[in-house]
């Protein structure tokens, strides 16, 4: 696609009236390819150069609902975002841990920062850092976590019950270099940007209390989880920690008390 030269947009974008820094803004074809992107400064404002065209602008920001609409001769913007409704349940309650899952490279145990979620009495959710390509990529609701055992049945599938939107930086005990394999176990390093960036979403992989309480009895034949990459054409390998059985009837324990 030829892109015109010299046409921008601006604006700003708010929530309350108060302003939304390193919100994504991106430039969408008819197909919702970006072909465009930026993010808001600290003041909420941006400028993002444009194709023209029956092209839309899309602005998204974490915790917030999407903000889509016709570009067309518009070319100053101001865009007040609402807080996003959870229509997979409210979160009765949230615990965060380096104790249940870990990452492997070159003979280092690596302990990698871990969410788990109350949605109500027989649901629940996983938490996982996982890296994306740049500012704008989504993870996109439907990929899945598989828990795999040592013999390669899959024992439990968690679900990304909603995309998640990139945040820049990397989450405390996350190591950047724990690499991804390839769905026929080859090494990846194609993961790993080129960016002099890092950008993480956090998707939330529902679980059912069943499902955890068999990965709790079953510790012991858990070989690893495969968590899809954000364009599903990879894994994230995670494995098990020494206490991973210990850690999560623990947190079970606190949050149906």
């Amino acid at each position: 696609m030829a892109y015109a030269q010299g046409t921008y947009i601006q604006g700003r974008v708010l929530h309350q009236d108060e302003p939304l820094a390193k919100a994504n803004v991106v430039e969408l074809d008819a197909n919702h390819r970006i072909i465009n992107q930026t993010q808001t400064d600290d003041a909420g404002f941006f400028t993002l150069n444009v194709s023209g065209g029956k092209t839309s602008i899309r602005v998204t920001y974490h915790g917030m609902k999407k903000f889509t609409k016709k570009i067309g001769t518009q070319t100053t913007w101001q865009i007040e975002l609402k807080e996003e409704e959870n229509n997979n349940g409210k979160v009765k309650s949230r615990h965060e841990t380096s104790k249940l899952l870990v990452g492997h490279l070159n003979g280092r145990i690596i302990p990698q920062l871990t969410w788990v979620e109350n949605l109500t009495d027989t649901t629940f959710c996983i938490i996982v850092p996982v890296r994306v390509y740049n500012a704008v990529e989504e993870y996109p609701m439907g990929r899945k976590m598989a828990v795999q055992d040592y013999n390669g049945r899959i024992v439990a599938i968690g679900t990304c019950i909603e995309a998640a939107i990139p945040e820049e930086g990397t989450p405390q005990s996350y190591d950047p270099y724990v690499r991804t394999s390839t769905n026929n176990s080859a090494d990846n390093n194609s993961q790993l940007t080129t960016n002099d960036r890092d950008y993480f979403a956090y998707p939330r992989f529902v679980f059912t209390k069943t499902e955890l309480e068999y990965l709790i009895d079953h510790s012991s034949e858990l070989a690893c989880f495969a968590v899809d990459t954000s364009r599903g054409d990879n894994f994230w390998l995670y494995y098990k920690s020494k206490n991973f059985s210990k850690e999560l009837q623990k947190i079970l324990n606190k949050m149906l008390k």
